[in-house]
């Protein structure tokens, strides 16, 4: 960690979570320096972006206060909607209509300002914007929502609208937990489009800098811990020989299945027979494909124009693939831990979501519609079991 290298790497971290815009710049030119001078002349440089991650103290995010502003916040949370692709004018190009100079103008500060005159023909605001040579960045907008299990009793969970840019974009999907590393900003909003008045309240948003998966167990860490996941680079688990190790002798054990099960909820006494039902779903079973049984002779009426030329293709056997996900309902009298293993196999999950039937309908568990407290339009919010696909999906009190 830079944190703990040396005196002169503390002063270098607070100044980075304190300064991000002017410090992150300076140090993708300070790298992009340093492989020109190692680099051999005809060896091609590639573009380098410096992303910190893995920050010291993780932020809330009910507690994003002013002061925090412009400064380098990291925020863990449940990605619930991401936008499609959006262009973002980095450089953008102006050709005067009257004589066809050319002038190139560098975004600032999030502005592109025009050039007043022309400085050949003298002509005052005859520039104008070539879209086809201006250059664009992609730009997208995720929204990162509380998970359920860090929700306070009786309120609604807190969001927050992120954007990522470049090779950012679609590396995260709905219904993955991440640890977001960003710069928190603000943008003033207009009472009217057409009117320079703005609002005293301003909008909050995070540019994003580095996404890290949470896997597992993974978001429920200590101060311990933080030693363990600094090791886990990037957004994959990397495991060491030794560990690798320790898994195939595992494997190899004979009484593998109950150690398993004893592993498995070892706060619940007993319900053995549950908890092996339980491992086998959260291992699940293999994807198969079986040969279509055929289907009984067609009468002499249905006949089909190119039946001499399909029967001189060899047509493959047709095959159904039946799926490998195991569902298991648990029923039982009230106190018998049924809801205590949901919550258990939901934090033991890589990819889940815990909901109660209760307050749930079922056109609510796959999807609804919502409108965009940002741009006031009618969109499809994803419920529980869509941002829970490819993971698992706990229902509680279903029966409701």
């Amino acid at each position: 960690h830079l944190y703990f290298h040396n005196p002169d790497c503390q002063t270098l971290y607070h100044q980075l979570v304190s300064y991000p815009a002017e410090l992150v710049p300076l140090l993708d030119i300070v790298i992009k320096r340093e492989l020109t001078r190692l680099a051999r002349d005809d060896q091609f440089i590639p573009t380098i972006q410096v992303r910190p991650y893995n920050l010291r103290e993780v932020s809330n995010l009910r507690c994003l206060d002013p002061v925090r502003m412009d400064s380098l916040v990291a925020l863990r949370g449940m990605i619930v909607r991401s936008s499609p692709i959006i262009p973002d004018l980095k450089v953008a190009h102006f050709s005067c209509c009257i004589c066809g100079h050319d002038v190139q103008v560098t975004i600032d500060r999030g502005r592109i300002a025009e050039p007043p005159n022309c400085p050949q023909c003298k002509c005052r605001e005859s520039y104008s914007l070539m879209h086809n040579r201006s250059i664009y960045a992609d730009k997208q907008m995720v929204r990162l929502q509380e998970t359920p299990d860090e929700v306070p009793a009786g309120q609604t969970p807190a969001s927050v609208v992120t954007f990522c840019f470049d090779d950012l974009v679609d590396s995260v999907k709905p219904g993955d937990r991440v640890e977001i590393t960003g710069i928190l900003r603000a943008q003033p909003r207009r009472v009217n489009p057409k009117i320079t008045k703005l609002k005293s309240v301003y909008k909050t948003y995070i540019d994003v800098i580095h996404f890290r998966r949470i896997t597992g167990m993974e978001g429920l860490v200590t101060d311990g811990d933080k030693k363990d996941i600094s090791s886990r680079v990037g957004m994959r688990v990397r495991f060491t020989p030794e560990r690798i190790k320790l898994l195939r002798e595992l494997s190899q054990s004979s009484d593998i299945y109950d150690r398993l099960v004893q592993s498995l909820a070892p706060s619940i006494w007993e319900l053995n027979d549950i908890k092996k039902g339980v491992l086998c779903m959260l291992f699940g079973g293999n994807s198969v494909r079986v040969p279509k049984k055929e289907e009984s002779d067609k009468e002499g009426d249905d006949w089909n124009d190119n039946e001499e030329e399909s029967s001189n293709k060899e047509e493959a056997p047709k095959r159904i693939r039946k799926r490998s996900d195991i569902n298991i309902l648990l029923c039982g009298d009230p106190g018998t831990s049924k809801s205590q293993l949901l919550s258990y196999v939901n934090k033991l999950s890589t990819r889940g979501i815990y909901t109660s039937g209760k307050g749930s309908s079922a056109v609510g568990l796959t999807a609804s519609v919502v409108r965009d407290p940002e741009t006031r339009e009618l969109v499809l919010e994803s419920g529980a079991l869509v941002l829970s696909d490819m993971g698992i999906c706990c229902i509680d009190e279903f029966d409701k």
